[in-house]
């Protein structure tokens, strides 16, 4: 959540066409391509395809647009991840690009069917040399290089885990571990290290820790009701009613590893020290109920996992982030930031990269990183409501700025909002929090002018549930929404015609 100043800004000249989409007409079928001419997307009316599953009909459309796409066989070259069903009845079939059997890295497609009525493919394609297809190191091996990479010693949060992938780099597929590390330290880390199956050397890597009925009194003074739990005669910051799993915030003690029970003997919580809880757990459960009354999905995995908040983390630390378990939020120097718990924006901005994670899973890098970081402050904007600057209500005098990021004035913040001002870098990911900046930009000017955030959000969210894959670019942001809003109100509508134009004006196409 840190705001990045922007050292240079380094200007590309982005050159593409146009498109329009009718999803209504006969023989439209269209392939689009992003600015260096890759495929991704194949839509149109493709034509019927059989099959009692929606796997089967999924790798039957695949057939259809191989030639699009560049693979010889769908069933040699894909298989399935997951199927879902939207409430207008189309099926969305995501599948992995493989190299003899084994998933290629963020490589995915998305079949959109009706009952056999192939709407279009979402995704990509990319003719790989695989560099072997048997791994000489072993996953124990991998794993302990990957951690050694992080340079961290001390307990993980959760036990380290591989997979075996393909990974691109240029036109090789090289065989990797993919390993997961996730640890809390004064430098948190939720890593993503591809560790080569080969030799052991690391071959890529990413950290994606980015940088909320008792009664009880917040961080700005407001008073908020909420669900507890008592238990042998003591209150504890933990909510069993909404689902399955537990919405419950605890306690860091202002460490980085030990966690600790939130508690109180009458079920007010007004001191202080509690005020930072009050608010990530009251914003925890706010969040939820927007996803749940809005979209229907029970927790950022739709299937009720628990919503865990971790308050006083370290000391003095001004940051908020999602490390893949845990909400965690520092107090702030209190000289350029209060508690990072007391932003509304924030908590939504936090459990949305959790739903992301769950649905196109966009990876923490370059374009497909900074739509992660813009999709959660699309979703903060739209929950809280009332303005367009991000963590308004955490920043201090000393600090400048009012809030982090501009949605409506991006350059105001230094960050870009057009693809003329593009930054490339390999700082922070990719520049995933400066580029955001641009889809921030078309979100802003989407939802002003249909003057709706929360149409602007179902949209955005429906594009990352259905449309959207693991390495989207801005280009195939642009249609997955557009898909979105010709699915939810026609591709004839004003409000397509209105995110057509929003993309448009921050050089999108």
């Amino acid at each position: 959540m840190n705001k990045k100043m922007i050292a240079t800004l380094v200007l590309t000249s982005v050159v593409a066409t146009a498109f329009t989409m009718n999803a209504g007409a006969a023989n439209d079928k269209q392939v689009l391509k992003d600015e260096k001419g890759a495929v991704h997307n194949v839509v149109g009316k493709l034509g019927k395809v059989a099959g009692a599953t929606a796997e089967e009909r999924a790798f039957n459309a695949l057939e259809k647009v191989k030639g699009d796409f560049g693979f010889a066989s769908a069933k040699d070259s894909f298989k399935l991840k997951q199927s879902h069903k939207d409430e207008s009845g189309t099926t969305h079939t995501k599948l992995d690009q493989t190299i003899a059997g084994i998933p290629v890295f963020a490589s995915q497609v998305i079949v959109h069917e009706a009952d056999g009525d192939v709407a279009g493919v979402s995704g990509s394609f990319k003719k790989l040399k695989a560099n072997t297809k048997k791994a000489a190191l072993t996953e124990v091996a991998a794993i302990d290089k990957a951690v050694a990479f992080t340079g961290f010693t001390g307990e993980l949060s959760e036990a380290a885990a591989a997979e075996l992938v393909f990974l691109p780099v240029g036109d090789q597929a090289v065989l990797t571990y993919k390993v997961g590390v996730t640890y809390l330290s004064d430098a948190p880390g939720n890593w993503t290290v591809f560790v080569n199956a080969v030799d052991g050397s690391i071959v890529n890597s990413f950290n994606a820790v980015e940088g909320a009925t008792g009664t009880g009194v917040g961080t700005l003074g407001d008073t908020k009701s909420f669900g507890t739990t008592l238990s042998g005669g003591t209150y504890y910051l933990e909510d069993p009613t909404k689902m399955t799993g537990l919405i419950r915030t605890r306690d860091m003690k202002n460490r980085t590893s030990s966690i600790y029970p939130m508690t109180d003997s009458d079920n007010v919580w007004n001191t202080s020290y509690q005020a930072a809880a009050v608010d990530a757990h009251y914003y925890a459960t706010y969040v939820f109920d927007y996803y749940k009354n809005n979209y229907n999905r029970i927790s950022v995995d739709n299937k009720g996992k628990a919503l865990e908040s971790l308050v006083h983390y370290g000391r003095n630390y001004n940051n908020a982030f999602w490390n893949g378990t845990y909400m965690v939020y520092g107090d702030g120097d209190g000289v350029n930031f209060r508690s990072f718990s007391a932003g509304l924006d924030v908590i939504a901005h936090e459990l949305t990269h959790g739903v992301t994670e769950f649905t196109s899973g966009l990876v923490y890098q370059d374009q497909s990183g900074a739509l992660n970081e813009s999709w959660s402050d699309a979703m903060g904007a739209a929950i809280e409501g009332n303005n367009w600057l991000m963590g308004e209500d955490l920043t201090l005098p000393a600090y400048g700025y009012v809030g982090f990021r501009s949605m409506s004035d991006p350059n105001s913040y230094g960050d870009p909002a057009h693809m003329s001002q593009y930054v490339n870098t390999t700082n922070d990911n990719g520049g995933v929090h400066t580029n955001s900046g641009i889809p921030n930009k078309a979100f802003y000017n989407f939802a002003t002018a249909i003057g709706s955030r929360s149409i602007a959000a179902k949209i955005w969210y429906t594009a990352s549930r259905d449309y959207m894959t693991a390495n989207t670019n801005f280009s195939g942001a642009r249609a997955a929404t557009l898909q979105a809003a010709a699915a939810l109100y026609g591709s004839g509508s004003s409000t397509y015609s209105a995110l057509a134009n929003a993309w448009s004006a921050v050089g999108v196409y």
